[in-house]
Parts: structure tokens; sequence; C-alpha cells
């Protein structure tokens, strides 16, 4: 038992290895992979702990932004709906309106408010139509009579028109809610008057290019034009060449509610012969006053009984009219003078001046009746 310990308790006890025994390093393995394979398992105490995968940590990532941008959606569009219904009050909606029709909008101002017209009444409520307007509205104030108006509120705008202060009453009812959220008004009156056109010698007339004919006008079921606020001017169109008339201007407010019964405001077109009309009329009388100096037009029944009627010796036109007068009756006038001379004997020659009237033929507007060459027709006389 020399190499041998003996414990009392254990029984024999190895020897303690000399230290020259464990110089040689045991072999390598043939497989480096099988160094990983042949290492000792280290006993571990206490829990274990698994490392979370890339994959897992981009989920979780993921889920809580996309849960932050949620909440701060929410809080945006409950900002935002707040704010639009805040904003969406009868007074704004008044106000929109009346912006547009003072920047011109028209058609805008139409799509918000229908005026529920036909369209023969619509030719000139168009953008067109407002952009030619010398003076539009121009808002000061916009005031809701109800502060706390549940589904039916009374607005009042005040505004201007070429200088003039005026006020003016809108209906605003509440309508469908916009997506089941949004709070939304809706104006039941829209701004725009009649005007009654009242055309003499006049077949078409426009606005701002816009052109109409006098009857379409007297055929439509209105007989008058409506338009919105503004200062427009009406131009007579397609007045020839024998017919003078000046544009008119028109201040439209719209200050009552529409009505279709009401004439509105009313425009006097008023067309004037020109001096193409007198010179004509001057030929025409001419024509007459010649062919009655003549043996063979002297008989005509359109000539004087003293030139006809009698058997003469001596016949002449001795001064020939160079201008003709306008009578109120609207018939021209002018005054031949003819030299004459009987048959009997001992008549002695002597001078007589006529009254020559030439009475333009026109229409029932008044528009003058035009021969194969252009020219106005008459109905001539002595008179």
């Amino acid at each position: 038992m020399a190499q041998e310990q003996y414990d009392a308790n254990q029984g024999a006890v190895p020897p303690i290895p000399d230290p020259s025994d464990n110089l040689t390093p045991p072999p390598a393995p043939a497989n480096p992979q099988d160094a990983t394979a042949q290492a000792p398992v280290v006993p571990q105490t206490g829990e274990t702990f698994t490392p979370m995968s890339e994959k897992s940590g981009g989920r979780i990532k993921r889920i809580v932004v996309g849960v932050v941008a949620l909440i701060v959606l929410v809080v945006v569009g409950t900002v935002a709906l707040t704010i639009a219904n805040w904003t969406s009050t009868p007074e704004a909606q008044v106000r929109k309106y009346l912006d547009l029709l003072a920047d011109g909008k028209a058609s805008a101002a139409t799509a918000m408010v229908d005026h529920g017209l036909p369209n023969d009444q619509r030719v000139f409520l168009s953008d067109r139509v407002m952009a030619s307007a010398s003076a539009r509205i121009e808002v000061e104030d916009v005031t809701v009579d109800d502060a706390e108006c549940a589904e039916e509120c009374v607005v009042t705008a005040t505004m201007r028109l070429d200088g003039e202060r005026f006020t003016r009453s809108f209906r605003v009812s509440q309508a469908k809610k916009m997506f089941g959220l949004l709070t939304n008004w809706k104006i039941e009156n829209a701004m725009v008057d009649r005007v009654t056109v009242e055309p003499r010698k006049i077949t078409h007339f426009s606005i701002g290019g816009e052109k109409m004919s006098v009857a379409t006008l007297t055929e439509s079921s209105s007989g008058s034009i409506v338009l919105y606020p503004g200062v427009y001017t009406i131009t007579p169109e397609e007045t020839g060449e024998y017919i003078d008339a000046e544009p008119q201007t028109v201040l439209v407010r719209a200050i009552e509610d529409f009505d279709s019964t009401r004439t509105g405001t009313r425009v006097y077109l008023e067309g004037v012969y020109n001096d193409k009309v007198a010179t004509a009329a001057l030929e025409a009388a001419v024509a007459l006053a010649n062919s009655c100096a003549t043996d063979s037009g002297r008989t005509d029944t359109a000539c004087p009984g003293a030139i006809s009627s009698r058997p003469l010796s001596f016949l002449e036109l001795k001064t020939i009219p160079t201008t003709v007068k306008l009578g109120d009756d609207g018939v021209y006038v002018a005054e031949p003078t003819y030299t004459i001379q009987g048959t009997l004997s001992g008549s002695k020659r002597y001078d007589m001046t006529f009254r020559v009237t030439a009475k333009l033929k026109t229409d029932k507007d008044g528009i003058p009746e035009l021969d194969a060459l252009g020219k106005p027709q008459f109905d001539v006389r002595f008179g």
C-alpha cells in the first residue's frame, strides 16, 4: 500500500497523478467541426434564456409603430373633424357663396346654390357675363340672426355695390351630413334677379358677349332675363345699316328673394333710324317728284291733283328737294316746287310747292323692309 492512501471513511483513495503524466495533450480530432461536438458539456445552474430572433423583433416593432400611428391618426382626425364642424356654420356657407359672386365665379355659385331656372333663363348667369360687369358685390359682414339655430337659420349679409351699401337675408337649412360626420348647411334662396328688356327697333342684344335674340326673349316663359348682382352693359346687336342704338347700363342688386312674377328692373333698348334712312327717303321722294313732272307719270294717283287731274300746256319740276324732315308721326317730308301752265286761253305759268311724304315700310318690330338691293322701302305719295 505504498502508492495508496487509506481513508478510514472512504476506503482506498487513488493516488494523486504525477504532473509529468499530463504533459502530452490529447490528439486533435480529424475533423475540426468535431471539436465542437466533443467539447465537454458544462452544466448550467438557474433559468435558461433563449435570444429573440430578428424576425420576431421586427414584427413587434411594426405592431408598436402601427398602434402609435393609429393613435395619432385618430387624434388628428378628431381635431380635424372638430375644426371642420366649427367652421361649417350657416354664416360661413353664406360668405363662401357671396365670395364666389364677388369673384365673378357664376358657375361655381350656381353649383353651390341652384336657382332652379329653366335653361332659357340661364343664358346670362355665366362666368363670361360676370367678368364683363363693371362692378360686383363687396362683402362687408355676414351674421346669423339666431346664434342657436338648430335646423334653419336666417343669415344677414351686408354688402356694397357701385358704392352703395345694402343688406340681403338668406335662408339656410341643415342638410345631410357629409360622410355622416361633417355638419352641412344649404342656402335656400339664390341671389339672382330679373331684368325686363324693352327692345324697340332691336333684333338682338348681348351682355359680355352672350347674345340673345328678341324673338327668344319674347317666346321665353318669363319674357325677361336673369342676372347675378352687378353692374352690366346691355349692348344692341345686329342693328343693320339703317338703325343706330346705344348700349344701356343696368344695376342689379337682387336685394329681395327671387320671384318669378316680379318684372324687376326695366331697361329700354331704343333703336333710331339713322341718316341713311333719311337719305333713302329723300331719294324716294325725288324719284316720285321727277315721275310726276313727266307726261306719262303725272297721271299716277300718287301725284298731286293739280298736276294729274287736268290737261297742262307746261309742266316742269322747278325745285328738286335736297333735304327731308322727319315728322312727329315718323314720316319723312320733302317739298318739291313745280312750274305749271294750263291749256285755257290766257293761262299763265305759276309755281306750286307740294308736300311729298315718304313712310318707311317696316315689320312689326320696326325693322326696315329692304328691297333686292338692300335699300329701305317707302310708301311715297303727295299729301
